[in-house]
């Protein structure tokens, strides 16, 4: 690697944090064992002091962009404006109130090198503490899991989380997150595992969550459109896929869709779904798409989630 080549890009979506940003921007430009770094800032219309806390807090550090929009679109469409951007070997994403351990990057690019494998997630933990108070913290002692079969990793385990590494030419070849549905988090993993070799787990906390004021993921019924979308159109996107594949993100798109029925009807388990889902969880039953365009309908008429805006 050549000195001024790029080891890791670290991108970040900015949608008024100030509150968390300079805490979380401690932790972030403090990531130890790094050769050359770049930092790359997508804002996605902010209100607040965000943009103006991330430019006075990396004055006079190198290999930083910050990108100011003037439209506001939602976070999938500003990562992926982010991933483009990105010239490092590997790309760590973040949003703007998760604070890394302070050696959790140099250990994450180690055990991918060690192994090898395209893609390095680990856990998180809601920490209900205040920001501050997580700015010097390290990754704990840890254990990981190892499938050199990127996409059966993913689609037997969880892998719902900012924070992962992955191989920044993977990200790319996936073409980032799933623009069709509004929080990144289930698709970016989804996609970049068709591409990649090989996927390890740490079980460290490699995400730090502050105490939360307000965020999309208590919409349950936003995170069953966005879960169901995911796998519905990359069941569409992938015919070239194996039975086994097509199988288990058939049973998620309908888990997610169970999900939904369960909040918004009276008598859940006297509808289709319900026995729909149970049979698929005794057989190997591969997707019907004819039924998942209906589900496609019902989600896309809800007014009550937001989409990217074109």
């Amino acid at each position: 690697m050549s000195e001024n080549e790029i080891d890791v890009s670290f991108v970040m979506t900015v949608y008024n944090k100030e509150y968390y940003l300079p805490s979380v921007l401690k932790a972030l430009l403090g990531q130890t064992g790094l050769k050359n770094p770049e930092f790359i800032f997508v804002d996605d219309l902010s209100t607040d002091k965000s943009v103006q806390i991330i430019k006075d807090m990396t004055k006079g550090v190198p290999n930083v962009t910050i990108v100011e929009n003037e439209r506001n679109r939602g976070i999938s469409a500003r990562i992926n404006q982010g991933i483009a951007l990105a010239k490092g070997k590997w790309c760590r994403m973040l949003d703007s109130d998760d604070i890394f351990p302070l050696d959790s990057t140099e250990k994450m690019i180690k055990l991918a090198e060690e192994l090898p494998a395209d893609m390095i997630y680990g856990c998180f933990t809601k920490t209900g503490k205040e920001p501050q108070e997580l700015e010097k913290c390290m990754l704990e002692e840890f254990t990981y899991t190892h499938n050199q079969n990127a996409l059966m990793g993913v689609l037997t385990g969880r892998f719902t989380r900012m924070g992962q590494l992955i191989k920044t030419e993977v990200l790319k070849k996936a073409e980032g997150a799933d623009e069709r549905a509004f929080i990144q988090d289930e698709s970016i993993p989804l996609r970049a595992a068709i591409y990649a070799h090989g996927i390890a787990k740490m079980t460290a906390n490699v995400v730090l969550v502050p105490k939360e004021i307000g965020n999309f993921s208590g919409n349950k019924i936003q995170l069953d459109h966005d879960r169901f979308m995911v796998y519905y159109w990359t069941i569409k996107d992938n015919t070239q896929l194996s039975e086994k594949n097509m199988h288990l993100m058939y049973m998620r798109a309908l888990s997610a869709y169970w999900k939904f029925v369960k909040k918004t009807e009276k008598n859940p388990y006297m509808t289709s779904i319900f026995y729909r889902y149970l049979w698929c969880k005794m057989s190997n039953c591969l997707p019907d798409i004819e039924y998942l365009d209906k589900i496609y309908k019902i989600f896309a008429a809800r007014e009550d989630v937001r989409r990217i805006k074109p």
